[in-house]
């Protein structure tokens, strides 16, 4: 008889289903967020150029790079390999608080970019 052990899954698929939507939808708002700052960028180009233009594309280009690297922290975590040891269940009791945690930020995050895209 051959031992069977569980197969290792992908932490999106290890959660449950309230946490798994929560990083779907942050990933989808920081994906429209970056295209709504490449748009801006675009029509900032065809602008005049003055130091307060200048400071605008400077912190958009920050903004940029900090929404796409939520993007690739998203996508690791998403594929990111949950203990061979464990079951889906006993990932999801053994960290229990620390994913409603987790979840708490991403909602929080959601809504600070909703505001954040109201305010483009």
């Amino acid at each position: 008889m051959i031992d069977e052990q569980p197969t290792p899954s992908k932490f999106i698929n290890a959660v449950d289903k309230e946490m798994h939507d929560s990083i779907l939808r942050l990933d989808q708002k920081l994906k429209g967020l970056l295209a709504e700052i490449q748009v801006k960028k675009e029509s900032m180009a065809l602008e005049k150029t003055d130091e307060v233009i200048e400071n605008r594309k400077k912190h958009l280009l920050i903004l940029e790079d900090e929404v796409s690297q939520a993007i690739e922290s998203i996508r690791t975590l998403v594929n990111m390999t949950v203990s061979e040891e464990l079951s889906d269940e006993e990932f999801n009791a053994i960290n229990q608080e620390n994913l409603e945690s987790l979840r708490q930020v991403f909602d929080d995050n959601i809504d600070k970019i909703t505001k954040l895209q109201k305010a483009f």
